[in-house]
């Protein structure tokens, strides 16, 4: 169980009260299981980039701070970067 001050640090750094929770949870999205987790990071850096256009500074940084944690994730070898596609070679 994740201890409130840490829910709070995750809270303040993340958006979200469980990183980890949350880094498992894109898994079960299409975008991860179709191309992997580095095309949701690219989302996760454009849906950045909108909110920087929108003024939201704060959102802006909580969601390049979830991308960042989700490229560690993948370059620890927990989550997938890219899903090799049948019919294509690496």
């Amino acid at each position: 169980m994740t201890s409130s001050p840490e829910v709070s640090r995750n809270r303040r750094r993340y958006g979200v009260n469980h990183i980890e929770k949350y880094a498992l949870g894109i898994t079960e999205t299409i975008t991860y299981k179709v191309k992997g987790g580095n095309s949701v990071v690219v989302d996760l850096i454009t849906s950045a980039q909108d909110s920087i256009a929108d003024g939201d500074l704060n959102n802006a940084r909580q969601v390049l701070n979830v991308a960042k944690h989700l490229l560690s994730e993948i370059n620890n070898g927990n989550l997938v970067g890219t899903v090799k596609r049948k019919g294509r070679e690496a």
